[in-house]
């Protein structure tokens, strides 16, 4: 809610972040995350996907803080607060809806993820996600199905279960997150 000298500009640069195709940096990614020997390495892929989740996180977190009503906040301002305690002490405990949110949709894009899993892993077998574990279930000749189908139904457990535990705080957030007014 602060002011600030192109703050709609920012705000509209970071949305058209989100519009970036992954397979249009992937090579440059590639080649940097390599020559950082960051290569083949699991803080690779937390880079990636906190360059990538940060556009649409910002966007969401905007939307659902412009739902929050401003005079709770101006209540504690004039109370003495400081900017750091009301959004410690009111506006975070308020924002518990759309932090689950965001946490989930997060975590499940991450787990899913096969992309840049596949491509930024390639060479460390044994730190590859499930998603790329997957695949490689396939025989050159002949495909396990019954293997490959549980594999699959295991992975998709935990989103459920995660989704199972979350999903009052979810459907708060996304519904308030989503509709402004």
């Amino acid at each position: 809610r602060f002011s600030f000298p192109l703050k709609n500009m920012l705000f509209l640069t970071i949305v058209l972040l989100q519009t970036l195709p992954q397979q249009s940096v992937v090579i440059p990614l590639f080649i940097m995350l390599n020559q950082m020997g960051l290569l083949n390495t699991f803080p690779s892929l937390v880079i990636v996907h906190t360059a990538f989740a940060t556009p649409w996180t910002i966007f969401f977190f905007r939307n659902f803080f412009a739902t929050l009503p401003t005079e709770v906040e101006e209540q504690a301002r004039v109370d003495g607060a400081s900017d750091f305690k009301i959004y410690y002490k009111i506006v975070l405990p308020m924002s518990l809806p759309a932090l689950s949110s965001v946490a989930a949709l997060q975590f499940v894009w991450v787990w899913n993820d096969f992309f840049f899993a596949l491509i930024l892993l390639s060479g460390a077998r044994e730190l590859q996600p499930i998603t790329v574990a997957i695949s490689l279930l396939r025989g050159r000749y002949f495909v396990d199905w019954g293997l490959l189908t549980a594999a699959s139904v295991l992975t998709m457990a935990i989103p459920l279960l995660l989704y199972a535990l979350l999903q009052k705080y979810l459907m708060r957030g996304i519904v308030v997150g989503a509709v402004k007014g």
